[in-house]
């Protein structure tokens, strides 16, 4: 028994000291420049996708998902707006359009804007 005591004593030391000290528990730090690549890839991906699905209106929503995560905002809006044309009775899609507005700091957006940037973002897809 007294080996089970030992080893009882020896990770409760253990726990202690990774608790202590919460970097030896986490490992090192993440490169925040793999993060960029991987939503990058992620970003190119989506655009293609949608080059050849000119209507799905869940990878605009999802496109326009990724772009709020990483804080542009603005960028969220092209996507949302061509989503809402497509399918206008998605309620999470006016919600996300509603928070990319906030958020950008515009307060309101007209009909007129987003009809504009609903064909910016199909005329984006088909040029590339």
């Amino acid at each position: 028994m007294t080996n089970w005591k030992a080893i009882t004593v020896a990770l409760g030391l253990a726990l202690g000291w990774i608790v202590g000290n919460p970097a030896v528990a986490l490992g090192p730090a993440p490169d925040p420049r793999a993060e960029v690549k991987v939503n990058v890839a992620r970003v190119e991906g989506l655009t293609q996708h949608l080059r050849n699905n000119p209507q799905d209106v869940d990878e605009m929503e999802h496109l326009a998902a990724l772009y709020m995560a990483n804080g542009c905002y603005d960028a969220a809006l092209g996507p949302l707006a061509r989503a809402l044309q497509l399918d206008p009775h998605r309620r999470r899609l006016w919600v996300a359009l509603d928070r990319a507005v906030r958020l950008s700091g515009r307060g309101k957006i007209t009909d007129a804007e987003l009809t504009k940037m609903a064909a910016r973002f199909k005329e984006a897809l088909a040029v590339d």
